[in-house]
């Protein structure tokens, strides 16, 4: 028998390798290294707010009067909107000028140092927003690696003195964001991240979704949304499947691949379909029991269909009928109104 020879590997492409995971390597470095020097930025320009360097006059039109932190904030009790083209606006405005630049210098000779001010932006201003709570300075664990910010559990605090609308506000902010067993806690994050202070404060400074999605959440439970998700015609799992797996007749008990994969599907329909039968049947609601009797009518027109009665033919040469006896007579649900039927029997 004759042996291969090991391939010999190129030199070149070892070093082509390494050398790119080292650059791989680095810019990791790098960017954890800007997500904390990010959070550093905010927290001097927070400073600057907090020593009167922050010139908010030019970020309001001409005519305004109040030219406060806050009025950019709030209108009278209400939260204000905040979206990329208001703080863009504060970073233009306020930002560029606090930093002794001009803006139209910065965007064309500076750009990138520009765009680091725009992401920083809706931080800086969730903290202005939220002076009371971040005076103190004490807002960064530097003992991580990045650099994490705390999100304050002050933040989702109501006060009895508070209007309504924002003990609302910050309830529904935090079913939004955050899991239950982070509740009465304070929360620390990276700048970036799918979790991260940026994404969180976009989030804040949306009062009118929020308000929205509460709205939304009184009426529509966890099971309603995972369920409407998964019914969904166009991406859902389940609306979007239309057959089980095919299993040819010629292959069907010999336990091969596609045989194990219908068990498999019929196994956890099963599963699914019991769960239901069993969260219907539990809930005295007429609602949940009318649910209970239209799925077992709907059951009942099913096994009127070939596929069944073929596989009971299989079975026995009984007569078989699952129609539902009705005072002792046989009442044929499929072409028959069934609840229109009974509710004459008062």
């Amino acid at each position: 028998m004759k042996l291969e020879k090991a391939k010999k590997v190129d030199p070149k492409k070892v070093d082509l390798q390494t050398d790119t995971w080292n650059m791989v390597k680095s810019v990791a470095s790098n960017e954890k290294s800007n997500n904390g020097r990010m959070l550093y930025i905010a927290q001097n320009t927070f400073k600057m707010f907090e020593d009167g360097i922050l010139d908010f006059s030019n970020y309001f039109d001409k005519n305004q009067n109040d030219i406060s932190a806050r009025k950019m904030f709030f209108s009278g009790d209400d939260r204000n909107t905040l979206i990329a083209k208001d703080f863009g606006k504060f970073t233009n405005q306020v930002l560029v000028p606090a930093m002794g630049q001009n803006l139209a210098d910065i965007q064309v000779k500076s750009p990138y140092e520009y765009r680091v001010l725009t992401e920083v932006s809706p931080l800086i201003m969730f903290m202005i927003c939220n002076a009371d709570v971040y005076k103190n300075g004490d807002f960064l664990n530097e003992e991580t690696d990045p650099v994490e910010f705390r999100i304050s559990k002050k933040i989702f605090s109501a006060s009895a003195t508070e209007v309504e609308s924002e003990r609302v506000f910050k309830e529904g902010l935090f079913e939004n964001f955050f899991l239950k067993t982070e509740k009465g806690k304070d929360y620390y994050c990276t700048f970036r991240g799918e979790r991260g202070i940026v994404e969180f404060v976009k989030t804040y400074f949306l009062p009118k979704k929020i308000a929205s999605e509460n709205v939304a959440n009184a009426v529509e439970s966890p099971l309603y949304k995972a369920m409407t998700k998964l019914n969904d015609l166009e991406k859902g799992s389940l609306g979007t499947t239309h057959h089980l797996t095919n299993v040819a007749k010629s292959e069907q008990g010999k336990g091969g691949n596609a045989d194990q994969r219908l068990i498999n599907e019929v196994t956890q329909i099963k599963t699914s379909a019991e769960k239901f039968i069993d969260l219907l049947s539990k809930n005295d609601n007429p609602i949940a029991q009318k649910g209970l009797l239209d799925l077992h009518l709907y059951i009942i027109e099913k096994l009127e269909e070939p596929n069944f009665k073929n596989y009971m033919k299989g079975k026995t040469k009984a007569n078989l009928k699952f129609f539902p006896v009705i005072n002792n007579k046989e009442f044929d649900s499929i072409s028959g109104d069934f609840h229109k039927y009974v509710s004459n029997f008062k």
